[in-house]
């Protein structure tokens, strides 16, 4: 009977504890959940703010471009309408008094109707010259019958800007033109930026014009994008700002200020100008419109660079946080729902639990002692558990479920050994630290490698790196790799005993708490396929690269040539008189002449962009990136003399008693080069032409 009631209270404790940790833990998740919330509410809130301001500043810097545009394509037409309106006058006064008065009293006329025509505060007016530069009417004065002559008057850059208007007048009948000149109505002498338009005037071999001071007209266009800016209001507090680069303030407060003034802040300043460079958010405390009390703020600045403007606009954080608390109500009042429903349902559950416990206590606790000695037996030996100790069905039941999942543990841990083993034995793979010392290796690594495990794991990946390979192409591998990328691409290897093997790899990095703690490599043999490729571009007698090898780069070394604008080398060269050779000395003597001189030809080309190739029959070639033309010619003369060293006799030879070679050279600037054809053409003109002029020489061809 005591141990009974033990159990029931037991049972009641367990349960009563279960119960007040569910609700605790379920609480305080409830609670992480919400803290995680707030943050990202908060990040996507502003997130989405920033969007929006950036989105502003960009749409009214969009504006201001198109505004601009459309302002200087409207002074362009209404400049192309005033000089219209010119010719029209001086071309009435001519049509109807030509056959009524002479010359000179229609030339005065004109003038005279002209000169007192003005525009933009009398700064912009009409001037007349002759097409040979005599002036007709010139800076509001009349110069008819003075006989100054302007041809040569050229503004503060040095623009002979009367002969560029007679120029226009004579080759396109109209048109514009940009200057310096004084303005009129200032005595500065000083000569501002000028946009003028003229035309011709027949019959008097005249071109009319006027113009508009640019910086008066670029003033103007300021003025009104500026007053459009102010007005911009948007959201609560949201308006545009803008300044200059000079530290000077044109809009302030969303206010378009009179006459621009001292940015007074100059740590602020120089954040806008900081972030301005990188193209990013900055944060600060600023008043709001109409008040006094500083908010923080994010801001978004952008320079329109033509004039030299900065042009921003921010959000108030402060929206943030109504937006959060309003949140934090909502999830508040969730929680004391939940509270008031868990302490409802764990008073019934723990009324439930008393009677069932006190009634089955006993039973159960038997059951469970025979169940939890028999499952660790089964489990140790991986055995059965035995179910004839338990009296429940429920117990036999559980017992019968658990000797399933044994057997099915111990067939999965069988299966899964067997199925690493095949991955050990077949797939080779490697893990590495981060500074990629091996730290496991398959045997299948192993086999191809030559190397045990024991010799690799410790060692750098190093142990198997080919001498072959470059420098760059593992530091580009690395850079992959640190950026938390995968890699992935061919690599050539060495093994143990010397030979070369080819993998196609894949390299994943390994990560741990957010951070690479290794990598691991995948790769696959393609030691048979790169062998078969380079069969396909080998000549088999020399050694050397073969014909359909050239092709391909051919056309590869001219358009990095170009890229670097270098100096592109093509050497063709034929064995002299290798006919004869073969007629006197058989094709087995002629096929180890031709190895010789191949070999010689590689011995020269040992820069990783040298290239030799057999091009055919006794034909050989050479092709390399060069800084300059010297040093190409001096590669073939050299070469020359290699062969002729060889003294591999040749009886039959007419230029001598040894072999010899004739050699076509080509040096061109890749630029100027048109494609592959004519690189080939170049050099097989000089070839022919090192024959023609008696063999065993050099003919350079420098373009």
């Amino acid at each position: 009977m005591q141990l009974t009631n033990i159990t029931t209270r037991t049972n009641l404790l367990i349960a009563f504890i279960s119960i007040s940790f569910t609700f605790i833990i379920s609480v305080y998740f409830q609670y992480k959940s919400f803290e995680e919330e707030i943050k990202h509410v908060k990040e996507d809130f502003i997130e989405l703010k920033k969007s929006e301001i950036k989105t502003e500043v960009l749409r009214v810097y969009k504006n201001i471009e198109k505004k601009e545009k459309e302002i200087n394509n409207k002074i362009k037409e209404n400049l192309k309408k005033r000089v219209a309106l010119a010719h029209t006058i001086a071309n009435s006064i001519y049509e109807d008094n030509k056959n009524i008065k002479s010359d000179e009293e229609i030339k005065y006329l004109i003038v005279t109707a002209l000169k007192n025509i003005s525009f933009t505060n009398k700064r912009s007016y009409f001037f007349i010259n002759k097409n040979d530069g005599e002036a007709i009417l010139f800076n509001t004065k009349s110069m008819l019958n003075k006989n100054i002559n302007n041809w040569n008057l050229k503004d503060k850059k040095g623009k002979a800007f009367i002969q560029e208007q007679s120029k226009i007048a004579l080759t396109k009948k109209e048109g514009f033109l940009k200057t310096h000149f004084v303005k009129p109505d200032l005595k500065d002498n000083i000569q501002y930026p000028k946009l003028s338009y003229v035309k011709l005037f027949s019959p008097y071999n005249w071109h009319i014009g006027t113009g508009e001071y640019i910086d008066d007209v670029v003033k103007d266009i300021q003025d009104t994008i500026l007053t459009d800016i102010a007005n911009i209001r948007y959201g609560k507090e949201g308006y545009i700002f803008v300044n200059r680069i000079d530290k000077k303030a044109l809009i302030f407060n969303g206010v378009k200020l009179d006459k621009p003034k001292d940015y007074t802040n100059t740590k602020l300043f120089n954040i806008q100008l900081e972030s301005m460079k990188k193209g990013d958010f900055f944060q600060y405390n600023f008043r709001k419109l109409n008040t006094k009390k500083e908010f923080p703020k994010i801001s978004f600045v952008k320079q329109y660079h033509k004039w030299g403007w900065i042009i921003g606009t921010g959000l108030y954080i402060d929206e943030v946080n109504s937006h959060i608390e309003l949140r934090q109500k909502e999830v508040k009042n969730s929680i004391i729902l939940q509270i008031i429903s868990l302490v409802l349902v764990s008073i019934s559950l723990f009324i439930l639990v008393y009677f069932i416990s006190k009634n089955m206590s006993d039973k159960i606790k038997k059951n469970i002692i025979n169940l939890i000695g028999s499952f660790k037996t089964a489990s140790k030996k991986s055995k059965k558990i035995n179910t004839s100790l338990l009296t429940y069905d429920e117990f036999e039941d559980l017992a019968n479920s658990l000797n399933q999942t044994l057997k099915s543990r111990n067939k999965a841990i069988l299966k899964q050994k067997n199925y690493l083993d095949i991955i050990d034995e077949n797939v080779i793979t490697s893990s590495t630290d981060k500074e990629g010392i091996i730290t496991n290796a398959s045997n299948a690594f192993c086999n191809i490698s030559k190397y045990s495990k024991k010799e690799l794991i410790g060692s750098s990946h190093n142990i198997i790196r080919h001498p072959d390979v470059p420098k760059k192409f593992y530091e580009q591998m690395w850079e992959t790799l640190n950026s938390g990328k995968v890699w992935k691409g061919e690599i050539k290897n060495l093994r143990k005993d010397g030979k070369e093997y080819w993998v196609d790899a894949i390299i994943q990095p390994i990560y741990k708490n957010k951070e690479i703690v290794g990598y691991t490599a995948i790769r696959h043999d393609i030691t048979d396929k790169k062998k078969v490729e380079y069969l396909s571009i080998t000549d088999e007698l020399t050694g050397l690269r073969n014909r359909r090898f050239f092709n391909e780069v051919i056309k590869d070394e001219l358009l990095r040539a170009k890229r670097n604008k270098s100096f592109l080398t093509f050497m063709m060269l034929d064995i002299d008189y290798f006919k004869k050779y073969n007629d006197t000395y058989g094709h087995q003597k002629g096929d180890e002449a031709l190895k010789e001189v191949a070999k010689a030809l590689k011995s020269l080309c040992k820069r990783g962009g040298d290239y030799s190739f057999r091009l055919g029959g006794e034909e050989f070639g050479v092709l390399f990136i060069s800084e300059n033309t010297q040093g190409s010619e001096t590669f073939a003369n050299k070469f020359l003399k290699e062969v002729e060293a060889l003294n591999i006799e040749h009886k039959e030879s007419l230029v001598s008693k040894n072999i010899t070679v004739s050699i076509g050279l080509v040096t061109k600037q890749a630029n100027t080069v048109k494609n592959e054809d004519e690189l080939y053409k170049l050099a097989d003109d000089a070839l022919y032409e090192a024959k023609k002029n008696g063999r065993n020489q050099v003919v350079v061809k420098v373009v």
